[in-house]
């Protein structure tokens, strides 16, 4: 099965079923009384003032739970009527209209008078100017309900609520599923229209594709009949290596440079005989001035200038020998 299927099936067993609770709800309410409707006393405004003071600071009160109106109830607020003059009845598991049906039915059954509902769960209800108690068969009347048909009409009028709030909930599942599967059919439709025409393109590449390979192969033949093309050809790299013509050899010979060699290092002037003579007596010279000369502190170390004297004449007799 489907989903749509499965939603389809609650639904239907939902619906069968809300059928069969309102059909048991109506077998099991107590039948209408052939009693005249209900005629409330006139209470001034401040009767009504003054009884609705009293009801909100009494104590006494009656609950009311999920069974709802039933004889115990009539009869316990005949009790309590039987020494005050008001009671609280105080409805649980109960919507705000529903709670005003109730007091409208109390009204009718107890013959009191509903002087307010407070916090939309509480009703103050006032016994009469002229009340006396009632025979027994008037504090439980037959026309309610037992206690135990109460608590089975409970279950019927909380099942009949749930199932009332779930049939909506079915119903909304079941539109969003039929709206997806409209829109998967859209988007198929719009995914087999963009492949139409992707197709209808390609085709239309592949005959632009087959007519350009036509016309380049038929221009290739005209080419290799034709012997005016490759003269063409040759005459247009021919230009083109003139133009593009390099250096000879001749032209790089002529413009490069010499190669400098070692043997240019003998044009350099060379030191004479006597210049060596005069050197050596400069150095002489520097060395006796410098034997002269007072040393600047003890502690300074005065070198051996008659070894140092030497190595430069050593060098000196070297570097002219070198130069032969």
């Amino acid at each position: 099965m489907t989903a749509e299927e499965k939603i389809l099936f609650k639904l239907r067993k939902a619906r069968k079923k809300e059928e069969n609770l309102a059909e048991s709800l109506k077998k099991i309410e107590p039948a209408e009384s052939s009693e005249p409707t209900h005629d409330p006393e006139i209470l001034t405004p401040e009767e009504h003032f003054f009884f609705l003071k009293m009801g909100l600071k009494s104590k006494n009160y009656v609950p009311v739970g999920r069974r709802g109106i039933y004889q115990g109830v009539i009869l316990n607020m005949h009790l309590h009527w039987k020494k005050h003059q008001t009671v609280k009845v105080v409805v649980k598991t109960f919507s705000p209209e529903e709670v005003k049906e109730i007091a409208a039915e109390l009204a009718r059954l107890t013959g009191g008078i509903v002087l307010n509902i407070h916090e939309e769960n509480t009703i103050i209800m006032y016994r009469g100017k002229n009340y006396c108690q009632p025979p027994t068969e008037i504090m439980s009347p037959r026309i309610t309900l037992s206690r135990r048909k109460a608590l089975d009409k409970s279950k019927y009028r909380d099942g009949l609520r749930a199932v009332r709030k779930y049939i909506p909930r079915l119903e909304q599942d079941l539109e969003l599923l039929q709206a997806q599967a409209q829109n998967e059919v859209e988007v198929e439709k719009e995914v087999a229209g963009e492949i139409q025409t992707t197709d209808s393109k390609s085709k239309l590449q592949l005959a632009n594709s087959e007519k350009l390979r036509e016309i380049l192969g038929g221009n290739d033949e005209s080419i290799d009949d034709d012997p005016n093309v490759d003269l063409g050809l040759e005459s247009d790299s021919e230009d083109l290596s003139d133009i593009f013509e390099t250096e000879t050899e001749a032209d790089s010979e002529d413009r490069g440079e010499e190669d400098l060699f070692l043997d240019i290092f003998d044009k350099f002037p060379v030191e004479t005989a006597r210049e060596s003579e005069e050197f050596e007596d400069h150095l002489c010279q520097i060395s006796r001035d410098s034997r002269n000369v007072k040393p600047l502190s003890k502690n300074a170390d005065s070198p051996d200038l008659d070894e140092v004297d030497r190595l430069f004449l050593h060098a000196a007799s070297q570097l002219k020998r070198s130069r032969r």
